[in-house]
């Protein structure tokens, strides 16, 4: 209710002002966001905004003073000097304000974990009082802040010049707690910069809605699953057999739900503001392969990846030269694609948390994407010699219940606590049946009555039925076709539902949405 109450102070502003000063309440709007959230964080965001907008400026003036300079220049010789001097000046400014962020996101949310290790071998006698402050969303405004930085270095875009522009970019307070990681130029073209965004009834419709959707997943669905699978895994040593699968099923629903949901919540109320951030789910559990999979969950932080980590380290002359050496092509092939898959799944992994069950879901990952390719070729030739069917239902459903299944051993990694405690989890999933854990008696042990049981079956079964319709149309769209009755009645029962069903109340940490932490 807090971000709701303020998000319509700022968004009643924002109307309210005339349109040179949108951009203004924007910023001041973030600020408050960010200050109320914890004083002690804003530093370590100033000093990243700061420098990677400096940086880039001094770059973008590199650039414009090289133009200058081949216009006047006709030997090409000359011509490839400029353009190497000009290179390496700006590339100094990438790398000092690019450290800079690195280090600030390293010693913020690695710091622990290293010293921890490093006790391992030599005791440090500080660290039992050891704390270092996480700021908040400090993984998700680094890389929006590296990649607009690495964006002017590649000469993709120009230099931006307001540095109140930038700021409300990289503050943006629906987008700065969990994403999605933006990018500034996609940003900036619906800043109101030019022109005031005017109030417009319709925008404000349809971001309550998809705002409303993401309270349901988030409070009727994901909450009430945490209750079951937090149970069940925070004391994992009492339970074995077929309650850590249900389990680990429920918290893979439940992580979708929550995160998805938190960004349907921003993405709503962003649309408010004229301002639509960009698409971080696809559906993903419909999809058939596992790099399927990654296109559709996550995707902001997908194709930052690939656009700053996998399309770099591809065409570096250390991967390179693996096509060269390998006496079949297609090895080559093999490795040059492996190695920054690789690269990519075990700096997600880390990026995801400080500690080696992450480490571990990582490789996980990368092992999957890897072996993906390396069988992708023998896999073809024995659909095509058992004459298989890949174009009919059941072999879809085959290829999503495979990939679900996949995408469910990977969460054991990430749910546990840590990775000693994923591999004691492993095993005892293995250890007997222990149907007795789920006997009707039993049930209503792990937090959950029957009702609040059958009342997630009935959600998670709704969430199926809109993601299958999404597949195929615009559902608000579709909405806003129908009378207003069967509008309203749909709205209030979305409404009800949460207001009704959803998990909230004495004891409730309005706060603890998954992602947050990472």
């Amino acid at each position: 209710m807090s971000f709701l109450l303020f998000a319509a102070v700022v968004l009643a502003a924002y109307y309210l002002v005339p349109g040179k000063c949108q951009k203004y309440v924007l910023l001041i709007g973030n600020m408050v966001f960010y200050a109320v959230a914890g004083i002690e964080y804003i530093p370590f965001l100033a000093v990243t905004l700061l420098s990677t907008f400096y940086a880039a400026k001094a770059i973008g003036s590199i650039y414009v003073k090289e133009a200058a300079l081949l216009s006047d220049c006709s030997d090409p010789a000359q011509k490839k000097q400029v353009k190497a001097q000009s290179k390496a000046k700006a590339k100094k400014y990438m790398l000092l304000a690019l450290g800079i962020s690195v280090a600030l996101l390293v010693i913020c949310k690695y710091s622990l974990f290293i010293l921890k290790n490093v006790n391992k071998l030599v005791v440090l006698p500080f660290l039992d009082t050891f704390q270092m402050i996480v700021p908040l969303g400090v993984s998700f405004y680094t890389f929006m802040a590296i990649g607009y930085l690495l964006d002017i270095y590649w000469k993709r875009y120009q230099a931006e010049q307001s540095l109140v522009t930038y700021a409300v970019f990289l503050t943006y307070f629906p987008h700065v707690v969990q994403g999605p990681i933006d990018r500034f130029h996609e940003f900036k073209s619906q800043l109101p910069l030019q022109k005031k965004i005017v109030f417009q009834s319709d925008r404000l419709v349809k971001g309550a809605q998809l705002a409303l959707w993401g309270l349901f997943k988030k409070l009727v669905i994901a909450d009430r699953l945490g209750i079951f699978v937090s149970s069940v895994y925070d004391n994992y040593q009492d339970y074995y057999g077929v309650i850590l699968v249900i389990a680990t099923v429920l918290y893979s629903i439940q992580i979708y739900a929550d995160f998805s949901g938190c960004i349907d919540i921003v993405s709503g109320v962003s649309e408010m503001f004229g301002i639509r951030l960009k698409k971080n789910f696809n559906h993903p559990y419909f999809s058939k392969t596992m790099p399927e999979f990654w296109r559709r969950w996550h995707i902001s932080l997908g194709e930052w990846f690939k656009d700053y980590i996998y399309y770099p380290v591809s065409i570096s002359s250390f991967v390179r030269k693996f096509k060269k050496k390998p006496k079949k092509k297609e090895h080559g092939e093999m490795i040059a694609s492996s190695i920054p898959a690789i690269v990519v799944w075990l700096i997600t992994g880390i990026w995801h948390g400080a500690a080696w069950n992450y480490v571990a879901w990582g490789i996980f990952h990368a092992t999957l994407i890897v072996l993906g390719i390396v069988f992708d070729r023998m896999n073809q030739k024995i659909i095509e010699r058992l004459h298989i069917k890949n174009n009919c239902f059941s072999w879809r459903l085959w290829q999503m219940s495979r990939t679900f299944v996949l995408c469910c051993i990977g969460r054991v990694f990430f749910r546990a606590a840590s990775f000693n405690a994923s591999v004691g989890i492993f095993q005892l999933m293995f250890s007997g049946l222990g149907l007795h854990f789920v006997t009707p008696g039993a049930l209503p042990n792990y937090g959950l009555d029957w009702a609040n049981l059958f009342l997630a079956v009935v959600a998670i079964i709704v969430l199926w039925v809109v993601d299958m319709l999404q597949e195929h149309m615009n559902i608000r769209e579709k909405l806003a076709e129908q009378q207003w009755l069967f509008r309203w009645v749909i709205v209030l029962a979305g409404v009800f539902a949460v207001l009704i069903f959803g998990i909230y109340g004495p004891g409730y940490d309005a706060s603890s949405f998954i992602y947050e932490q990472f």
